[in-house]
């Protein structure tokens, strides 16, 4: 039996820019694909995001539950708020996920309470996630690009969130920053697949369109296929060409 295709998800973040976010999802459906995902509620009416995505029958994948920082207490009252809020609003969506990052390294303190704060921040904020019925999704992010960024590598968020042990923590493996950071793709994503909760991809350098750069994405596509990942795909790139063309030319990719 043929392994199913990959599901896709559109960041409408990076696509479609010069059309009104709502707009967008309309190119979205247009095209083909079962879902979008965003960044941040801000500037966003969420009650026309919602009618349209029931109207359009599109999934979102995932948002951004919080930039507050994990690794800093004194903004976790922060985050928690932050966290509340979403995932009331993956509730109203049906969204399966929420990215949370690290944040940045606290001058003066050690990686090892660092990690202990991220540690009691998660393991309060996978309740709530529960609770919703939703995910959160570490995602680690390069330190070229995010220079004082805590988490950076695929295996410490793999740690961390085997440590929390819930089923409402997983990873976002993003492979434009694991690229950058640690490179060996294949083997960084079948030894954690079982804790990746989203995937997002986009080329390097750059952060381009699949097929754009040194990433091999047939390869990458095809492993996905083959070891039978259920989960959704983000497309989260800057285009270099016309966006619809883009987005065709990454699905053709992937089959």
């Amino acid at each position: 039996m043929a392994n199913p295709p990959l599901r896709f998800s559109v960041c409408v973040e990076t696509m479609f820019k010069e059309k009104p976010f709502e707009q967008r999802l309309e190119y979205v459906h247009d095209l083909g694909f079962p879902a979008f995902e965003f960044w941040t509620r801000q500037g966003k009416d969420m009650n026309i995001t919602l009618a349209l995505k029931m109207a359009l029958r599109l999934e979102v994948s995932a948002f951004v539950g919080s930039t507050a920082s994990l690794v800093d207490p004194s903004q976790h009252q922060q985050f928690f708020a932050d966290m509340n809020r979403a995932a009331a609003l993956a509730f109203d969506l049906s969204c399966a996920n929420l990215i949370i990052t690290s944040g940045s390294c606290v001058p003066g303190m050690s990686r090892q309470d660092q990690r202990a704060n991220m540690l009691d921040a998660l393991h309060a904020a996978a309740e709530t996630a529960s609770d919703a019925d939703v995910t959160l999704v570490l995602k680690p992010l390069n330190r070229r690009d995010h220079p004082n960024t805590f988490l950076s590598t695929s295996d410490e968020g793999a740690e961390i969130v085997r440590m929390v042990n819930s089923p409402h923590l997983r990873l976002c493996y993003d492979l434009y920053h694991q690229q950058i950071t640690e490179g060996d793709l294949t083997r960084h994503i079948t030894e954690n697949l079982d804790l990746i909760g989203h995937i997002q991809v986009a080329d390097v350098p750059g952060r381009h369109e699949p097929g754009t750069g040194e990433i091999n994405y047939e390869h990458i596509f095809g492993l996905l296929r083959e070891l039978g990942y259920k989960g959704f795909v983000g497309l989260e790139y800057n285009s270099l060409v016309d966006d619809t063309a883009s987005l065709r030319a990454v699905r053709a990719m992937s089959q």
